[in-house]
């Protein structure tokens, strides 16, 4: 990655369409540059509460949607099989930060970089999309669903980075294609 070419306030670097590209490492430093810019501030994620409703424990990274409002937090759900097969696919809200306990208060990363998930069934680079028919991440774009909700920014299996962008669109997936 171009180390010498930045933009705006927290000059990140980014390559110039001339440079060599290395998919994964320019991915890594990218996520790095984002992470170390947003500490600098303080904000290295966009985060709100949520409560878990769900029944169930929440294994952190998990996609999660809004289903009611209460308890003045968003409760939220997984995705599951009986939502995909309804037609009732809501927009994804984010990915959750730690592991959630039913009926418990914790964090959704809206957009930033998630650490310390599990990727190692993924490799840096990889887009990220919510998966069927348990609802968790894919690498594999479902025909139908969501979009993407993020990118690996780093493989591993406990100290793993995600880069959230839970807004369905095909921005990382745009992203990945310019620099490939």
């Amino acid at each position: 990655m171009a180390t010498n070419q930045t933009s705006g306030q927290f000059q990140i670097a980014f390559p110039r369409s001339t440079d060599p590209v290395n998919v994964h490492g320019d991915l890594e430093q990218l996520a790095g540059d984002v992470k170390e810019s947003l500490e600098s501030i303080d904000v290295s994620i966009i985060q709100i509460d949520v409560k878990n409703v769900s029944g169930l424990t929440l294994p952190a990274g998990t996609p999660v949607y809004i289903f009611n409002y209460s308890d003045t937090v968003p409760g939220i759900k997984h995705y599951t099989e009986d939502l995909w097969s309804s037609g009732s696919v809501k927009p994804v809200l984010g990915l959750l930060k730690t592991s959630l306990n039913n009926n418990s208060i914790g964090k959704v990363v809206v957009a930033g970089v998630l650490a310390n998930v599990n990727t190692s069934s993924f490799v840096t680079g990889d887009v990220l999309y919510v998966g069927r028919p348990d609802g968790g991440l894919t690498k594999i774009r479902p025909a139908e669903g969501s979009g993407a909700v993020g990118i690996v920014g780093y493989a591993h299996t406990t100290n793993g980075v995600i880069i959230v962008e839970a807004k369905g669109n095909g921005t990382w997936g745009a992203l990945k294609a310019g620099l490939a």
